[in-house]
């Protein structure tokens, strides 16, 4: 009997039909037992059901497990005198599509008399996409509450940071100041300006680590990709850390476990600005009379483990999780070791940016760093022979008694294309800078009759060292850009300098061979 009358409800008037067609919040009607007796095309487009899968089923088809016997529970209660918890009262609850995702449901139930039978009618509207854009904002304002308080915190460590050798400074300069000649001897004059000139070479490396992260934080910073023989670049760090190891008593050895070359796709110089890092951080909070060993070896996964051990006391569990944040100086903030805690953060972004990665352990024995980076091209050797150089421009070389100057911090690549350009031309003269500023006091110091720049050098780009030179002299001899990154951008800015030619990396032995014969 029941049946019947949903039936005809059914079948009822047309704007009751059109009104149940074409609502697009969904609507279901169930029995006193939870049965589905009717539901609108709104329900099944929600829910994803069609509607004989539906209809003569437990409502709890639409609920997740977890709510199920709840459900039961409370249609029992209410039908037997209980108290209305649902009926007649708006709530968001969650709802199981067909394909088992839980979505949220603002639903309203109200109570129905049809003939005798009491039924519930069940409207809900779809807030899946509302929930997730407050959600959404929810994690926005955190985040943004998380960056405010770290911006509080980083203004915080950078007014100390700042203060420190400000002072020390500002002490000493005062100090000076107000001191009569015949109350300062030439000792303690010493000793006030080494002083000083201490705190402001600190105070340099905390402003270019500021300046480094926010660019790396901003992403204006690029990286430029080439294959690097890491026994190379790791002497090479060696080199430049060997004073600040003199100068604490401490011990840097190399022990490479693979013997040979092996090469790392990377940037060169963002790889020697983290192994210095690295190995600095390992003098600077070590033992006295203590060690460092770097050593690297190949591992299964095509990349290269670099890895500087150290023999000092250890970084404590509890530090761990807060090894990378910058400024961040594990309690170490009042001691007499300089540093600005910027580092590290600083390495563990730009080893990512060179899709590595940075890893550590530590003991009360010691801690081991070690950076991940991709394995390079095994056969790259930096070598050209004489019978490639012969087969390109023929056996006799040619007469030239000119001046070619590389600018270039890559040993191999000044290697290499010395011995093309040599080969080429046996009577050149052929020298290198290791930076953009030492090139150009040498092109003012010895005319040149060619120059090779490398665009991705340390401190002034070859970008910039063109622009100087551009300024500086109206006739210009050739100069070849060399660049190991081939992006859109890095072209479009060499394009924009009166550069003579443009060679890739690594670079060919014919188009090099072609530049050396089209300007000399």
């Amino acid at each position: 009997m029941n049946d019947i009358v949903l039936s005809d409800a059914k079948s009822g008037s047309a704007l009751f039909q059109s009104i149940w067609q074409t609502v697009v919040d969904g609507m279901i009607v169930i029995n006193h037992l939870g049965i589905i007796q009717m539901v609108n095309p709104a329900t099944l487009k929600i829910f994803g059901y069609t509607e004989e899968e539906l209809v003569g089923k437990n409502v709890k088809i639409l609920m997740p497990n977890r709510y199920s016997s709840e459900h039961d529970q409370y249609l029992s209660n209410f039908m037997g005198g209980g108290p209305n918890k649902i009926i007649g009262i708006g709530r968001i609850v969650e709802g199981r599509t067909k394909a088992g995702q839980e979505i949220s449901m603002y639903l309203a139930v109200s109570e129905l008399m049809v003939g005798e039978q009491v039924c519930f009618v069940g409207i809900l509207r779809d807030l899946t996409e509302k929930v997730r854009a407050e959600n959404d904002i929810l994690r926005a304002k955190e985040e943004a509450e998380r960056a405010n308080m770290a911006k509080s915190h980083f203004l915080s460590s950078m007014s100390h940071e700042l203060r420190t050798p400000m002072n020390t400074i500002l002490g000493f300069a005062q100090l000076l100041q107000v001191s009569d000649r015949s109350e300062i001897n030439y000792e303690l004059y010493q000793e006030a300006v080494q002083h000083i000139l201490k705190s402001g070479d600190h105070l340099l490396n905390l402003i270019d680590d500021v300046l480094d992260l926010s660019k790396i934080e901003a992403g204006i910073i690029a990286v430029s990709l080439e294959d690097i023989d890491v026994n190379e670049i790791v002497d090479e760090c060696i080199d430049l850390t060997k004073f600040a190891a003199t100068s604490n008593n401490i011990k840097v050895a190399f022990k490479p476990k693979n013997k040979g070359k092996t090469f790392i796709h990377a940037d060169r110089g963002r790889v020697r600005q983290s192994l210095i890092n690295l190995i600095s951080n390992g003098i600077k909070y070590n033992r006295e009379d203590g060690s460092v060993t770097i050593s690297f070896e190949k591992l299964d996964n095509d990349f290269v483990r670099i890895k500087v051990t150290d023999t000092g006391y250890g970084i404590p569990q509890r530090q761990h999780e807060k090894l990378f944040i910058p400024f961040d100086r594990l309690g170490l903030e009042n001691s007499a070791i300089e540093g600005s805690g910027v580092g590290l953060a600083i390495t563990q972004k730009i080893v990512r940016m060179m899709q590595g990665d940075i890893g550590f352990s530590s003991s009360p024995d010691g801690s081991q760093f070690w950076i991940d980076l991709p394995a390079g091209n095994i056969n790259n050797e930096m070598e050209v022979t004489s019978q490639e150089i012969e087969s390109v421009i023929g056996a006799a070389g040619k007469k030239m008694n000119g001046r070619i100057l590389y600018i270039e911090d890559n040993p191999s690549n000044i290697a290499l294309l010395r011995q093309i350009a040599q080969k080429v031309y046996p009577d050149i003269i052929f020298d290198s800078c290791p930076s953009a500023e030492l090139g150009l006091e040498y092109i003012q110091a010895h005319p040149c009759d060619m120059v090779f720049m490398d665009i991705n050098l340390p401190g002034m780009s070859g970008i910039d060292a063109m622009k100087c030179l551009e300024r500086l002299y109206r006739d210009l001899p050739p100069v070849v850009a060399i660049t190991a990154d081939v992006s859109k951008l890095t072209i479009s800015k060499i394009k924009k300098q009166k550069f003579s030619e443009m060679l890739a990396k690594p670079i060919s032995l014919l188009e090099t061979v072609e530049v050396l014969e089209r300007y000399l």
